[in-house]
């Protein structure tokens, strides 16, 4: 009896040419996949971008549709209660100190229509007075003005030797004066020896006009004056020119407007920042 032989049938011969298409079938199947995925990937990324732009604009509504703060400045601080300044009327109000909030005398605050304090403000200076001309040591020396040498020599003995050599008026037991006044037609050179005084002094000059000082409402006049001051303190040693000083420093009379108490009020203040009970050094 002769052994048996297996003869191959139609199906074993198809059966590799099934097994390369599908692995084929797969590898296109997982492009496609790795395709998807990427694009899943994208959609996501863009779905959460799209998620924070509503987040931010339902916080700009939110905002929008709150009542607006007012702003005022914190006068005293008695126990529990906080008396009030609000910027603008100068109406002094007394509300609860916040136990979340730290205030002191001075401090800038928001306040609600509850007269609340939501927050503390930073201690900026106004920006109108941010905007005076600020010059950082400017480049102008004594050399460079003709004609003004008594005129140079009277501020140099008042200005500038005091800030340079203070101990001078110490040993002699005096006040170095508060400032000078320059008088005289325009274009004569006093801007110029104001700023030869600061370049030879090292400080920096500060420049504005005596008309925007004078303001509208009660109160706002007299805060620049201070604002300006203190603008000057930060950049100390600083010297200040205020040109066409006789917008508030006329002759002080009250002709029964609000804008004559306001200019008296400002040039009051600007007297005050000039002899007032702080040292100029």
């Amino acid at each position: 009896m002769s052994d048996a032989v297996a003869k191959p049938t139609p199906l074993d011969s198809e059966r590799p040419k099934d097994m390369r298409s599908l692995l084929e079938e797969i590898e296109v199947l997982k492009v496609k996949n790795e395709e998807l995925r990427s694009k899943l990937m994208d959609i996501t990324l863009e779905n959460n971008s799209y998620l924070q732009t509503i987040q931010k604009f339902q916080e700009q509504l939110g905002h929008l549709r709150r009542p607006p703060l007012v702003i005022g400045s914190v006068m005293e601080i008695r126990d529990d209660f906080v008396l009030l300044r609000q910027h603008g009327n100068n109406q002094e109000v007394l509300t609860y100190k916040p136990d979340d909030v730290e205030v002191e005398i001075g401090s800038r605050v928001a306040v609600n229509n509850n007269l609340s304090i939501v927050k503390v403000l930073s201690k900026s200076i106004d920006p109108r007075a941010r905007v005076m001309e600020l010059i950082e040591t400017p480049e102008m020396d004594y050399s460079m003005i003709g004609g003004l040498d008594e005129e140079i020599r009277e501020v140099v003995e008042t200005v500038e030797v005091p800030l340079k050599e203070p101990e001078l008026f110490d040993k002699i037991g005096i006040d170095p004066p508060s400032g000078v006044l320059l008088h005289g037609p325009p274009g004569t050179g006093k801007t110029l020896i104001a700023k030869a005084v600061a370049h030879g002094t090292k400080a920096t000059f500060l420049r504005l006009s005596g008309t925007e000082l004078v303001q509208k409402y009660i109160g706002e006049g007299a805060r620049l004056v201070r604002e300006v001051f203190q603008l000057a303190r930060d950049h100390a040693p600083c010297i200040v020119f205020i040109d066409e000083l006789d917008a508030i420093a006329s002759m002080r009379s009250y002709d029964g407007s609000t804008g004559s108490a306001e200019v008296n009020r400002t040039m009051v203040q600007l007297l005050a920042e000039l002899d007032g009970f702080e040292s100029r050094g």
